[in-house]
């Protein structure tokens, strides 16, 4: 095993931390010794090249949110108590994942100080309006599944 990990330590294409989390489960497991252990890490910290170190998923996320943000920055972030008026697009996240989205209020009242959702009219929308679809008592419903009508 140890010949195996340092020829692939010579290919320098490999993530740092995860090939140190195999090193340390081989040793575990018995199949390096602790200076043979010891040696792959130390020859991996010296081989690592920064580009293989990068979260791509990670980045892509991040470039997510910074879009999503300049797309949606002529628009109020929904605090409690704020008062939405008949067909005002608020950010809100409606789906609890750090992301803010747009959800447009298109109900039957003028206004609403009640949060998104909470009653009937409310739409998630893209940054350009287009419904994607209804949001109501926490429960968001896709656009192909309910007829949108706007009162």
């Amino acid at each position: 095993m140890y010949e195996i990990i340092k020829n692939y330590i010579k290919t320098a294409t490999y993530n740092l931390d995860e090939l140190i989390t195999k090193i340390d489960k081989f040793y575990l497991e018995s199949k390096l010794t602790e200076s043979e252990r010891d040696e792959l890490i130390n020859l991996a910290t010296e081989s690592v090249r920064d580009s293989y170190q990068i979260d791509l998923y990670q980045k892509i996320i991040d470039l997510e949110h910074r879009v999503v943000f300049l797309e949606t920055a002529d628009f109020a972030v929904y605090t409690s108590g704020y008062v939405t008026k008949k067909g005002e697009t608020v950010k809100f996240d409606y789906n609890k994942d750090g992301v803010l989205d747009l959800l447009r209020y298109d109900g039957g009242r003028s206004e609403t100080a009640l949060s998104p959702g909470k009653i009937d009219g409310w739409h998630v929308v893209d940054s350009t309006g287009k419904i994607l679809g209804d949001y109501f008592k926490g429960e968001f419903t896709p656009v192909d599944e309910v007829e949108v009508t706007i009162e």
